[in-house]
């Protein structure tokens, strides 16, 4: 137990867990602005997709 606890200690303090924290913030910040974008513009892209469906179909 204890050497799991300053192994946790010493993971928390080193740089990866700082480069890990930053990664996950731009994560969640990328699937913000999907969300948002599908949120907005969800039935022009799926009408767009249609579209293009409908043309491969005919060809």
């Amino acid at each position: 137990m204890r050497r799991t606890l300053r192994t946790w200690r010493h993971f928390v303090k080193s740089d990866e867990a700082l480069a890990i924290s930053e990664y996950a913030m731009l994560v969640a910040f990328i699937a913000i602005i999907v969300v948002g974008v599908l949120t907005i513009f969800g039935s022009q892209i799926g009408t767009w997709f249609s579209n293009r469906t409908g043309t491969i179909t005919t060809v």
